[in-house]
């Protein structure tokens, strides 16, 4: 089966560095591979194309600086493919999440699939079970492109905000489906455009806290039992947009 899916990456950010070629390694390991991957970095970046030699398949595409919104539609207008999937330059998909999202929509189970997560440190180590019952963080998203051209994210919104703020404004229109299967890692780190957002402080309060190493596996157990109570096949209604209030985990 082929995938129809653009991988779209990305890294607008020096700090990111460090953890792209794990986000980019994730995207080959795909079971079912992407079509293609497009890699969206600042037009200053002087680094990219070092790691990108060693990915001879993607594509870098540079852009002036902008919000995630912008960086993003940079490469979906450039996408050919019926799907398209986001994935910041610090997380990493588990293997099978494009053949599992695919399938779904395959299916006809909505425009678009998101899927569930493990939140991991800035270095890597799984701490928590993320709880998507509002929605689902942009690196798990794999959305049709024809929906993302119809409904475009705004350009204009800071990073932690646009996507809530398109996820709510959508709520209508575009079909959702929660594929209840933690089929990302998220990484959480202090230098992040969403860090100003309570919803990401909160993690990075958790991240500190699990870093107590009787603390950690507790954690884990704990919201694993709360991420098993919730897992269903959709998202909950999506509360009011409240800018820099919002949460993806609640």
């Amino acid at each position: 089966m082929r995938s129809d899916v653009t991988a779209i990456v990305t890294c607008m950010t020096d700090a990111e560095r460090p953890f792209i070629r794990e986000a980019l390694q994730s995207v080959e390991d795909q079971t079912l591979p992407c079509e293609e991957t497009i890699v969206v970095v600042l037009e200053s970046n002087s680094w990219i194309d070092d790691i990108a030699a060693d990915f001879p398949h993607i594509k870098v595409m540079r852009r002036p600086p902008g919000w995630a919104g912008a960086s993003r539609h940079t490469a979906v207008d450039a996408a050919r493919t019926e799907f398209v999937a986001f994935l910041d330059g610090d997380d990493v998909w588990l293997p099978t999440k494009t053949s599992r999202q695919v399938e779904l929509l395959r299916d006809d189970r909505g425009d678009l699939v998101g899927a569930d997560y493990i939140m991991t440190t800035e270095k890597g180590k799984p701490f928590s079970y993320g709880l998507s019952r509002y929605m689902a963080p942009p690196s798990t998203w794999m959305v049709r492109r024809e929906t993302m051209v119809r409904y475009p994210l705004d350009p204009n919104l800071a990073g932690g905000v646009e996507d809530w703020s398109w996820w709510v404004n959508t709520r209508h229109t575009v079909r959702k489906f929660r594929l209840a299967e933690p089929l990302m890692k998220y990484r959480v780190r202090r230098q992040s455009n969403s860090s100003p957002v309570p919803d990401k402080r909160r993690k990075l309060a958790l991240s500190e806290l699990s870093r107590i190493p009787a603390v950690r596996p507790l954690i884990l157990a704990a919201t694993y039992a709360v991420y098993r109570l919730h897992r269903r096949g959709h998202y909950l209604a999506p509360k009011a947009i409240s800018q820099g209030s919002h949460s993806t985990t609640t």
